[in-house]
């Protein structure tokens, strides 16, 4: 081997690691930034909430007017039941119009059930009322549908606060396990 191999060898292992450390520390600055995205708050406080799997919705939503505070879910192997709390905050026009369709169910429930004319499979079983808890107000939607007929139970609320409304959807399999998720959200 050369001396010139050598010392090439050298060199570039010594400026090679001072590029790693380099690049580390840029990407560690860069991320700092980036973490915020990509780590998950809990949508609510929840009494079982270790079971709960806390998701980094923030990074997927990119309109500036809805904020993702939290997203959250839980499945049978873990909690016994499957089921899902998300909670985001709307500003602007997007919110008003959010309100509304919670406002009007009898509209919500026939956009629903409508069938896909690209489909084959038959529009869903819908049933959507008013409902409320403490200051939130909103729907409770029971869904059956699919190729084997799956039925899912939700809530969806929202509470205005000056300029930007919050919302907490919550589905679950069970129609006990939804109402009992909803009542502590909303507490």
């Amino acid at each position: 081997m050369s001396a010139f191999s050598v010392t090439l060898r050298k060199g570039l292992a010594r400026h090679g690691v001072r590029a790693l450390f380099a690049g580390v520390g840029l990407v560690a600055l860069a991320g700092c930034s980036l973490f915020d995205m990509w780590t998950g708050d809990p949508a609510v406080s929840l009494p079982d909430s270790g079971s709960w799997v806390v998701l980094p919705m923030r990074a997927f939503v990119s309109r500036e007017n809805i904020r993702v505070d939290g997203l959250q879910l839980c499945t049978k192997m873990r909690c016994g039941y499957d089921a899902a709390i998300e909670r985001f905050t709307v500003t602007g026009p997007g919110a008003l119009a959010i309100e509304r369709s919670l406002a009007e169910p009898k509209r919500l429930a026939a956009l629903l059930a409508k069938s896909d004319p690209k489909s084959k499979m038959p529009p869903p079983t819908v049933s959507v009322d008013s409902f409320g808890s403490g200051g939130w107000q909103g729907i409770q939607l029971a869904m059956t549908g699919g190729k084997k007929a799956h039925h899912i139970n939700a809530y969806a609320v929202g509470q205005r606060k000056a300029d930007e409304t919050s919302f907490i959807v919550v589905i679950a399999g069970e129609p006990r396990i939804a109402r009992k998720l909803i009542d502590e959200a909303t507490q």
